[in-house]
């Protein structure tokens, strides 16, 4: 166990306790952008567009915890130490909205006393907002987004908040802003072009032991430039697309990374149910990896598209790089896409989530596998998404190439503090936190029923994790989460959360994670809630020994919370 804070002080009251602020530097910065960024925003609604009426709602929170766990620390059997944690965290909600601009923050100060039993003040803060301006409607935009959270370094060892010290956590930093350019010349092209440049940074340097074989996660720049030019309405008889993306992760320490992909396509209508294309492309890519295969060099694929309905297609295209896709939708409720595709050139690199939920394609032309936008090799992707009278039901399986800094700055998800017990800050299936590309593979499925006043969701996932640069080390990770919400009184709601993960790393040493979460919420005023939970954590390992990648033996805690949330 170990713990890392950067640019922390202390500071004395006369209570003689001390108080911790984590990361002022870091979040002055943050907080600089977002203000520079606001400022913009408010001078585009009143200064230029004066003639648009702009609305505000601004909603101020406040919440008091009192937190009782029998294991603080989250220590192994023998060693574990009871306490109390008094949490007082207030928060601001600010949308805004106009005609050509929209603005939504949301920021929670958590302010935490004795966290980790260590008798000192907690400051952590906790940041998601967003913002898009229109400059000339329907053709130029700028977005921005921003994010604090703390994070899990290392999945092996969960904490599930703030309350157990951060001894397995970090703080996490996003920063971003995104220029979009969509001209329209004529009938004869539609064009996008898409500047994205973010940065992620961390306090800490995760997986920084002195027997890793991982490097640890750096502060990261991504740069990336998106550039599509589609054929207009004039071209009715060949439809064509030229595609360019240039992908540019700058890392504080280490190998920076690199993707590059430039694609062109064309298409002829045969009939109303049958086109044939031909494609091809270049792809260059640059990253540390100790696997002897390359993703570099040019790449063809030449094939055609059978629809005969608008429920049923198929895709198949011969080449370098070659694929098949089908989709069928035999029900309106039904949707169904599989891609299979064997590919000698290219990678998927920060082109899909590891979660599986942002691949939802219902068109074959979308999916994994054209354009060279695989993974090399033969790979396969499906997405089903069914809609019951009760229930929703989801299933996917995808393969993409990334990085943990992509992962993070993907999952930054921040719950409203006045309906909850806080922001959502710990990945539970987050891989370890290096700087090397990750390989990933994932099952999942979810489902949703609704019969009736009751809701139940349940999350199966089954993911995989190749660290390119690391000899070969794997980590394999399944997963089942569950919700039952029930109102079973008037403004009275009981809810159950469980949750199940096992970890196998190598498959030498596993480790294994389930959480029961109970509780009751009580609306006692309009703007008043109380919430009453009761959870109970337990982690064990089959090693014995402390590693990057393997728990010290296990530890289990019971946790007694008390909320009163309020709304202004």
């Amino acid at each position: 166990m170990y713990k890392q804070e950067l640019n922390t002080f202390n500071m004395r009251l006369h209570i003689n306790k001390p108080i911790h602020i984590y990361n002022c530097n870091s979040l002055l910065v943050a907080l600089m952008f977002r203000a520079i960024f606001t400022i913009a925003n408010l001078y585009l609604v009143f200064c230029s567009h004066q003639v648009y009426a702009f609305s505000w709602t601004i909603n101020e929170t406040i919440q008091a915890q009192e937190i009782y766990s029998d294991n603080i620390r989250l220590a192994p059997a023998g060693k574990q130490q009871g306490a109390f944690v008094e949490a007082i965290n207030p928060g601001i909600m600010i949308t805004g909205q106009s005609p050509l601009s929209t603005m939504n923050l949301n920021y929670r100060m958590q302010n935490l006393y004795n966290a980790g039993g260590n008798n000192s003040l907690n400051i952590y803060n906790q940041l998601q907002s967003s913002s898009r301006s229109t400059f000339i409607p329907n053709t130029l935009f700028l977005n921005s987004t921003s994010s604090i959270s703390q994070q899990n370094i290392n999945n092996n060892l969960i904490g599930t908040s703030n309350i157990n010290g951060s001894n397995n956590s970090s703080n996490v930093y996003t920063f971003g802003i995104a220029p979009i350019w969509t001209p329209r010349i004529s009938n004869y092209a539609n064009g996008s072009f898409q500047v994205n440049a973010n940065t992620i940074a961390t306090s800490s340097n995760a997986s920084s032991f002195s027997n890793s074989t991982l490097a640890p996660i750096s502060n990261t720049f991504n740069l990336v430039e998106t550039m599509g030019l589609n054929s207009g309405t004039y071209f009715q008889r060949v439809r064509w697309n030229l595609a360019f993306n240039n992908n540019e992760n700058y890392v504080a320490t280490g190998q920076n990374i690199s993707y590059q992909n430039s694609s062109a396509r064309i298409a002829i209508p045969i009939n109303s149910y049958l086109n044939v294309f031909a494609q091809g492309g270049y792809s260059d890519t640059s990253f540390q990896s100790k696997l002897s295969s390359t993703h570099k060099g040019a790449y063809y694929t030449a094939g055609g598209q059978w629809q005969p309905s608008q429920s049923f297609s198929l895709t198949v295209g011969a080449g370098s790089n070659s694929y098949v896709t089908a989709f069928i939708s035999p029900m309106p409720r039904l949707t169904w896409t599989t891609t299979v595709s064997d590919n000698s050139v290219g990678t998927s690199f920060g082109q899909a989530a590891t979660n599986g939920s942002n691949f939802t394609n219902n068109n074959s032309t979308s999916t994994s596998g054209i354009g060279g936008s695989g993974n090399s090799g033969r790979n396969w992707q499906t997405a089903l998404n069914y809609k019951a009278p009760w229930s929703i039901w989801s299933l996917t399986h995808i393969n993409t190439t990334t990085t943990s800094q992509q992962i993070l700055a993907q999952n930054q998800l921040l719950v409203n503090p006045g309906t909850n017990l806080g922001p959502n800050q710990y990945i539970i299936n987050n891989p370890i936190l290096t700087n090397n590309v990750i390989v990933s593979t994932a099952w999942n499925l979810s489902v949703t029923f609704n019969p009736g006043k009751s809701t139940v969701s349940l999350n199966a996932y089954d993911q995989e994790y190749s660290y390119l640069n690391s000899n070969g080390n794997n980590q394999k990770v399944i997963g089942l989460t569950g919700n039952w919400n029930w109102p079973f009184a008037s403004k009275t709601n009981l809810y159950i959360r469980p949750t199940w993960q096992t970890i196998s790393n190598q498959g030498s040493a596993n480790s294994q994670f389930y959480r029961a979460i109970l509780g009751v919420t009580q609306n006692i005023a309009p703007s008043l809630n109380g919430i009453l939970e009761f959870q109970h954590m337990n982690q064990s390992s089959t090693s014995s020994s402390f590693n990057e990648l393997n728990p010290i033996n296990g530890y289990q805690e019971n946790r007694v919370t008390a909320t009163l949330s309020m709304r202004f």
